[in-house]
Formats: structure tokens, C-alpha cells, sequence
């Protein structure tokens, strides 16, 4: 009698056990979802906005202005730009399974959901939903040759597809075929549950323009400021930008030029953090340290910007200062490929060269996307080290 009560007691300490494990593993989930959402995939949209709709900017850029659009080079390589940023939906599908750590099958499947989502505004058109969004005025067959569509509706679209169909991959013997078609029928729900995001992000991208028109001068100090953080923080400056500004440039008028405007503060405020970590830690890093920061990423910093904040205070300041010349004084602006890419790569500088006019604009890109950042950030940094603010070795980056 006795062993069976301490059988049963076993049994129900393991039952307990398992329960709480369980509960510990939901628990766990929904603690990390926002990390999982706007931080590991949103990095992994950026990958896939990178080697798409970026890369082809850029390329479409040398095929247009360098090589010429009049022979058979200059055209064969303008189309791959085309194709390469119309992929941007697929690229995007990609980048963001890959980094949630799905199997093979489901990452290659997000890309459908991907250029799916891309243009769910599009396909919306005909549906009960047409009316209740303005921006679903054209169905898919209006989409031109490198359009690359819409990043949020994308990002919804894929979130929407991985994560559902997520839960049965690599669990039945027709994952071949049920992970493609799961992925499909998921994506055709998604691109109605992705209209109204799309829809406020667009309003987000207005209101951002609006703000820039009515006050330049304290809008250049908030988008620069923001931007630059977001840029080294674990998050995506470009996926953010392109997501927030593209639909606004793209519908012209007076939004367009107020957007293109913001877009000039938003370079700006990230070459301040990407030149001004570069020249802030030369003495820790060396000119290795310089390049990889200055036309890399400042994002190498994060784990000293972890450990010590306030070294990111003289980029902060930097921005603050740079990102109302940029919207008041010099008028710079930038579209939606290179607002929130700073100098990285230089697709930010390029951006700006091929929307900001005049010799003026071309001295203010020089003098706010270089010379003043790396002036402002030494000063304010070497300021900080003296009062022992900022030490020697706070700004090392890991071997």
C-alpha cells in the first residue's frame, strides 16, 4: 500500500513537473515575442531588403548614370536592377524565416509570402476591403516592371505564414507538399489582415511629413536623433525607413518633398553614429575599427553600448545639432532606400546626391555626413573622457 502512495505521488510530481514546464515554455514565448518580432525579424528583413530592393537601387543607379540607358550593357543591367527590386517581397520572406530559425522547406516557401505580402494592396483590389482603404486603387496587373511593393505588407504576410504553418513543419511525412500550400492559403488570409498595418504605417509616414512641413527645424532634431539610435540598436534604420517613408515618396506631390526632406535628417542622424563611433574609438580600434564602423555599421557597438550607455550620448548630441541644418539650412534630402542607411556602404550619400540639388546641397552632404560628425563626435567624446565619462577600452569592439 505504502509503495503504490509513493508511486502515485511520483506520477503526480512528474505530471506537475511536465505542467510546469509547459507553462513555463508559453510563458517564455510570449516574454520574447517582442524581441522575436521587431528585433531578430526585423533583422532579417533587412538582410532581405539588402541584397534586393537596396543592391538594385544602387545597380540601377551605375546602369543609369554611369554606363548609360543607350546600349546593351547599361539596359541588361538596368533590368536585372528591376528584377532584383521587385524580388524585394521574396527577399524579405526569406531574411525573416532564416532568422527565426525555420526549417528549409518553410524559408524557401516564405518567399512566396513574401512577394505575396508585397503587394497584398493590390491584390485586395476587387475585394469587399477596396473601399475601406484608399491606397488599394489598382489591382496586381497595374504593378510596374521593379516595383518592388510594400515592405510592411511583407513582413505581416510572412510573420503570419512561418509562424502558423511553423507549427506543423517537419512534424508529417508531406511537409513537401503541405509546407508550399500552407504557406499559400496562410499568405491568402494574410494580405487581408495585412491592410490595416499598411494603412497606419502609410498614415505614420503622412504625419511624419506633415510635422517636417509645419516645423523642420525640431523634426530635423527628432528624426535624426531617432534614426540614428535606431541605427545601433539591435534594430533595422533601413527596414524602418523604407517601411515608414517609401508609400509617401512614391505618391508625389507635397508629402513626397517634405518626406524626401525628413529623409535627409534621417541620413544625417545615422552618419553621425556610424562616423561618430568610427572616429570616437579610433584610439581602441585603429583604422581597422574606423572603416568597419564608418562605412559598416555603428551596430558593432552594441554590446559596449549595453554595457555603458552613455557613449552613445556625443552621437546623440551630434545628431541633435546636424539634424536641423540638414532640414532648415542646407535642405538636404534623401529617399527611402538610403534614410536610414547613413554611410553605410555609402547608399545613404548616394541617396542623397540623387535628390539633393545644387552646389549648396552637395557642400551640405560633405560637411553633415563626414567633416561635421567626426568634428562634433571627437570634440564631445574627448570632452567626456577627460571628466572620465567615457574610458579608455569602453568603446573596444570584440575581437
Amino acid at each position: 500500500m505504502t509503495e503504490e502512495k509513493n508511486n502515485l505521488k511520483t506520477e503526480c510530481k512528474h505530471h506537475k513537473t511536465h505542467e510546469n514546464a509547459k507553462e513555463n515554455k508559453v510563458l517564455n514565448y510570449f516574454k520574447n515575442l517582442p524581441k522575436r518580432y521587431f528585433i531578430t525579424a526585423f533583422s532579417g528583413m533587412a538582410q532581405g531588403l539588402f541584397v534586393t530592393l537596396i543592391a538594385g537601387t544602387i545597380l540601377a543607379t551605375v546602369a543609369e548614370k554611369i554606363i548609360g540607358l543607350n546600349n546593351y550593357l547599361g539596359q541588361t543591367i538596368f533590368y536585372i536592377a528591376c528584377i532584383a527590386k521587385t524580388l524585394m517581397g521574396a527577399g524579405i520572406g526569406v531574411g525573416i524565416a532564416h532568422a527565426l530559425g525555420k526549417g528549409k522547406l518553410l524559408v524557401f516557401s516564405a518567399s512566396v509570402a513574401g512577394f505575396i505580402g508585397a503587394f497584398a494592396d493590390k491584390l485586395l483590389f476587387g475585394s469587399f476591403m477596396q473601399t475601406m482603404f484608399p491606397a488599394v486603387n489598382s489591382g496586381f496587373s497595374s504593378v510596374n516592371f521593379g516595383a518592388p511593393g510594400n515592405p510592411i505588407g511583407a513582413y505581416v504576410v510572412v510573420m503570419l505564414a512561418v509562424e502558423i504553418v511553423g507549427l506543423y513543419e517537419g512534424k508529417t511525412k508531406l511537409d513537401i507538399i503541405l509546407v508550399p500550400l500552407g504557406v499559400m492559403a496562410v499568405s491568402f488570409v494574410g494580405i487581408f489582415l495585412s491592410a490595416p498595418f499598411i494603412w497606419a504605417v502609410d498614415q505614420l509616414g503622412v504625419l511624419i511629413a506633415q510635422a517636417t512641413k509645419i516645423t523642420p527645424f525640431f523634426m530635423g532634431i527628432i528624426v535624426a536623433v531617432l534614426m540614428g539610435v535606431l541605427l545601433t540598436l539591435p534594430t533595422s534604420s533601413a527596414a524602418i525607413w523604407i517601411a515608414v517613408s517609401k508609400s509617401v515618396v512614391e505618391a508625389g506631390g507635397d508629402n513626397a518633398q517634405y518626406m524626401l526632406i525628413a529623409g535627409g535628417a534621417a541620413t544625417v542622424g545615422c552618419a553621425c553614429h556610424m562616423i561618430g563611433f568610427a572616429v570616437a574609438s579610433y584610439r581602441e580600434n585603429g583604422f581597422s575599427g574606423l572603416i568597419a564602423q564608418g562605412i559598416g555599421t555603428s551596430m558593432l557597438q552594441i554590446p559596449n553600448v549595453m554595457k555603458k550607455p552613455i557613449i552613445m550620448l556625443p552621437m546623440i548630441i551630434s545628431s541633435a545639432i546636424l539634424g536641423p541644418l540638414s532640414t532648415v539650412v542646407f535642405n538636404l534630402k534623401c529617399g527611402y532606400n538610403g534614410g536610414g542607411m547613413g554611410t553605410s556602404g555609402f547608399v545613404g550619400i548616394i541617396d542623397l546626391i540623387t535628390y539633393t540639388q545644387g552646389t549648396v546641397g552637395i557642400v551640405g552632404i560633405i560637411l553633415l555626413t563626414l567633416v561635421l560628425p567626426a568634428v562634433l563626435n571627437f570634440i564631445i567624446s574627448e570632452i567626456m573622457r577627460k571628466k572620465n565619462l567615457i574610458k579608455f577600452g569602453d568603446m573596444k569592439l570584440p575581437d
